[in-house]
């Protein structure tokens, strides 16, 4: 069980840093070194988030879960 519980955070985790480095690239240019990410502003061009964005939400949300289950059943 630990074991299975140890695989499944993993692969979580493999898959959330991959979709940020895949967000990041987005604003790789110039003006997103100094913070100018006027993508994802309140008053920007763009409202809500896009495919890349839910998918890291949700992997963000299950990455929570994944670790609170995770430590609950390495402590038993």
């Amino acid at each position: 069980m630990k074991t299975f519980f140890l695989i499944v955070h993993t692969i979580i985790s493999v898959a959330l840093i991959y979709m940020v480095q895949v967000q990041m690239s987005k604003f790789s240019e110039l003006g997103g070194a100094f913070g100018s990410g006027g993508l994802h502003t309140v008053f920007g061009r763009k409202r809500g988030l896009d495919t890349g964005g839910k998918i890291t939400l949700v992997l963000s949300v299950l990455f929570f879960i994944s670790c609170v289950i995770t430590a609950f059943v390495l402590t038993r």
